[in-house]
């Protein structure tokens, strides 16, 4: 193994192929065990360049369980995922395989309210074709493949195999007033054999937009109306609509290092009989950048965000890394969400209040370490309070 990897070493440098590492580890502990949902215990991989290609492996130990209070799904598997990208030209093919091994089995719930069951083991295959003429169109597509090892429970059917493949393709047309001119569609299968499940549903985008529009005082706008015709069903069953979406992103840099941008969203269904409003989404960011006292960069960001369809969610969230000494930094984080709960005695919904503080520690060599304590309270009937470490190490990157 030894003498392999030198002789890989030395390819590499022959052929002017570059190496980088990373990898990370986190650890989360509760106060009390209301679970925190979807870990990433692990995480490493490498990627590969060369002149015109590149490999890119990722391994993730990925796991979440049931809570005390909020039930939740178990999941805990090792998902390794394997890219590539070649270009001729203006050609680009982009192969990928995705292999989830299954430590424990997860939890998962058949369509249809078909009951239960937990997943074995899980593949996924894809390819993807691009090409480009820079500034004038833009042609892709895409096809995946899911194959599921399901087990059933509650029914008379044991094992069960349940695939989805997906394909579709865009083009892209770059106008000459710097607008664009977008057609594609999807196309999606879902089959769960055993239980005579068999759906397929598709849909054909029509899009036009303008790419960001410069004006002066460093400000930009871009636009996009988006028009989707849908056929086939959800998964209740019930035929889905067309939709028509707009979207507006407007920003500015009011100094070299301060960003302050705003984004809506507006969505409408048209059914047979009725028009309803989609969803509406609106976000406001802005991002302060100074030196601080180290060598790393240190940065404020305050935001908050919207939505509003059958559900309301509304989150105000602030973020900051102060510089202090060489690569050690402090850590700053608070948010203010509130959303749909499925607990009893919540009314509905539910608040949640985070506010918290830590380090961080970077070294030049692509090390970082962090500790962030954080303090959660939410009105879970009755109202609790608890607190949660979180920590991680990790490198990225690291030229091998």
């Amino acid at each position: 193994m030894k003498y392999f990897a030198v002789l890989l070493l030395a390819g590499a440098t022959a052929l002017a192929v570059s190496f980088e590492g990373y990898g990370q580890m986190n650890v989360v502990s509760d106060s009390i065990n209301y679970g925190e949902g979807l870990h990433k215990w692990g995480q490493g991989g490498f990627r590969m360049d060369g002149s015109n290609w590149n490999i890119l492996l990722d391994v993730d130990r990925i796991s979440s369980g049931q809570g005390a209070v909020i039930p939740r799904f178990n999941r805990n598997h090792l998902e390794t995922h394997l890219e590539g990208r070649i270009t001729f030209g203006g050609l680009t093919v982009n192969p990928e395989i995705q292999l989830d091994n299954d430590i424990d089995s997860a939890d998962v719930v058949l369509p249809l309210s078909l009951g239960e069951g937990y997943r074995n083991s899980a593949l996924r295959p894809g390819l993807s074709l691009a090409y480009l003429l820079p500034g004038v169109f833009e042609v892709s597509g895409t096809g995946r493949y899911w194959k599921k090892d399901v087990t059933a429970l509650d029914s008379d059917i044991d094992d069960t195999e349940w695939t989805e493949m997906s394909y579709g393709g865009d083009v892209l047309w770059h106008t000459p007033i710097g607008g664009y001119l977008a057609v594609g569609g999807i196309s999606h299968q879902t089959k769960l054999d055993g239980f005579d499940y068999d759906r397929t549903w598709s849909r054909v985008d029509i899009s036009a937009g303008y790419k960001p529009m410069r004006f002066p005082a460093m400000t930009f706008i871009a636009a996009e109306a988006e028009y989707s015709l849908y056929t086939g069903e959800d998964y209740t069953g019930l035929a889905l609509p067309d939709r028509f979406t707009a979207r507006l992103r407007a920003g500015q840099n009011l100094a070299r290092n301060v960003v302050f941008n705003i984004t809506f969203s507006q969505a409408a269904d048209f059914y047979e009989d009725e028009t309803r409003f989609g969803p509406f989404q609106s976000a406001i960011r802005s991002l302060y950048k100074f030196s601080g006292w180290g060598n790393v960069r240190s940065s404020i960001m305050i935001g908050g965000q919207l939505t509003e369809s059958a559900i309301t969610t509304r989150l105000g969230e602030l973020e900051s890394r102060i510089s202090l000494y060489g690569g050690l930094s402090a850590l700053v984080t608070g948010k203010l969400w509130y959303g749909p709960s499925s607990v009893e005695g919540t009314g509905g919904y539910r608040t949640r209040e985070i506010i918290g503080g830590g380090f961080e520690f970077r070294m030049r060599n692509g090390l970082n370490t962090f500790v962030v304590y954080e303090r959660e309270a939410s009105n879970l009937a009755p109202n609790d309070v608890w607190g949660k470490i979180r920590g991680g190490v990790g490198f990225y990157p690291a030229p091998f």
